[in-house]
């Protein structure tokens, strides 16, 4: 049996998997993301956390026939050069030979919105379509384009940087510079943000009591059962987050005509909390109904970025995806 291994590189996270060459999962784990340490320290704790891995599930290098890599930054998959890494402060890193020297198979680099893309579409929400807009909302704002079933790449192979469109003139700062971009508009980071805000403004919110008044302690799930027992700022809050989404969402659809959108990341978690006025939101909007196309919480949650990766290694390689 041959095996692939899929790396999610993350700002909390590096979470990876190994699969067969089935695409079922044998063995996968996280370790922390390493802040503030040279390159090589941190791709020496990515190849020992996938060598861990590979004794763990008892499969020899021998049997290892390629890495798939999700980067969180502008990534050009020909040379596998991320152009950065914010959380990271890299720059013009190639985020493939580290690896490739260490464990001498083919290392396939991606974006990583891109990669849950991919993995929705082979293995979560999107099987079965060709025209796929994934949004992922988590620390950040993420963006996987597919249409007719390959990713949208673009003439410097960074495409789909959807979060850093402008929604909201004059907005929120993000942390590219400007103001209202669609990711200082629509993440976990602002939507505690949100929340923050309403709760100073209106003070009557369990939000205080939960955090003890430290309102940077609030958490998602905090606004969750906020917003089901009733509580008016947390309902208030997922209000403006729908708003601003569903805003973000008909750009895209009227530029990408998706057959299906998929939301994932930590922040979908909500459901149809947001899902569901953000689908009524964009429905009205549209300029025509040949434009609908359903909104849906991605399958995968933390496994599509991983899957997604080991889906390049079978797209490189020639291995069919069944």
């Amino acid at each position: 049996m041959k095996y692939i291994a899929g790396i999610d590189l993350g700002g909390t996270n590096i979470k990876t998997v190994i699969v067969n060459t089935d695409f079922k999962v044998v063995v996968s784990k996280s370790v922390p993301t390493p802040f503030q340490r040279p390159k090589e320290e941190t791709f020496s704790v990515i190849n020992h956390h996938v060598e861990n891995l590979l004794q763990e599930g008892s499969i020899e290098r021998k049997d290892l026939l390629g890495i798939g890599f999700g980067i969180p930054g502008l990534t050009d998959s020909r040379t596998n050069v991320a152009y950065n890494i914010p959380f990271l402060g890299w720059t013009n890193t190639n985020m493939a030979e580290p690896i490739r020297q260490y464990f001498g198979v083919p290392v396939f680099a991606e974006n990583d919105g891109n990669v849950n893309a991919l993995g929705e579409m082979h293995f979560g929400a999107g099987r079965g379509f060709e025209d796929i807009l994934l949004i992922t909302l988590g620390t950040g704002l993420g963006c996987g384009i597919i249409t007719g079933g390959k990713l949208l790449h673009g003439a410097s192979r960074v495409a789909a940087e959807a979060g850093h469109m402008v929604i909201e003139a004059g907005g929120d700062q993000c942390v590219c510079g400007k103001r209202g971009c669609f990711e200082s508009c629509c993440s976990g980071t602002a939507l505690t943000r949100y929340a923050r805000r309403f709760a100073i403004e209106f003070s009557e919110t369990s939000l205080m009591k939960e955090t003890n008044g430290n309102l940077f302690a609030i958490t998602g799930e905090m606004i969750q059962r906020g917003y089901d027992d009733g509580d008016l700022v947390c309902r208030k809050v997922i209000e403006v987050f729908s708003e601003k989404l569903s805003v973000g969402l008909v750009n895209l659809i009227d530029l990408f005509n998706p057959g299906i959108v998929i939301i994932s990341g930590g922040v979908a978690r909500l459901g149809d909390r947001v899902l569901t006025p953000t689908r009524r939101l964009v429905e009205a909007s549209l300029m025509h109904p040949v434009q609908k196309c359903d909104i849906v919480q991605g399958q995968l949650d933390s496994n599509a970025g991983v899957m997604g990766a080991c889906s390049l290694v079978a797209e490189g390689l020639n291995i069919p995806i069944k």
